[in-house]
């Protein structure tokens, strides 16, 4: 019921329109979210090392973190998970109490009776498989 007031300083031509403004600086938006979670989540900004080549190493583990993560996000997610942060993917699926147990014909992974997303855990891996 309130109004909504946005204000965009911009050198752009008085010619386009607001709608392209808007639709301009949302995809600037979302490309600085992406780069935020890289650099938070992957840490993709991390130079621990006087030599460049550690570095770079260390960079290019992140990016393949980074693109094994989306690649999980698009073949294990449902649609409306998709848009999980690595965040929200560690705390909900990868930092899990549980045991590895090896019978005679089978490997299972028990997971804590405690785990509030198991079953979303079990449904990513059954996905997966």
């Amino acid at each position: 019921m309130l109004f909504h007031h946005t204000f965009i300083m911009t050198n752009l031509s008085d010619y386009v329109s607001p709608e392209v403004i808007f639709s301009l600086y949302g995809k600037r938006g979302t490309m600085d979210n992406f780069i935020k979670e890289a650099k938070s989540g992957f840490y993709f900004d991390k130079t621990d090392s006087p030599l460049f080549l550690e570095n770079h190493i260390r960079m290019m583990i992140s990016v393949l973190a980074y693109n094994l993560v989306n690649f999980l996000k698009t073949i294990g997610f449902v649609k409306v998970n998709r848009g999980m942060t690595i965040h929200s993917i560690r705390l909900t699926l990868l930092k899990v109490a549980g045991k590895l147990v090896k019978t005679g014909r089978k490997i299972y992974l028990k997971l804590s009776s405690y785990h509030v997303y198991q079953t979303e855990f079990y449904k990513v891996f059954e996905r997966l498989r």
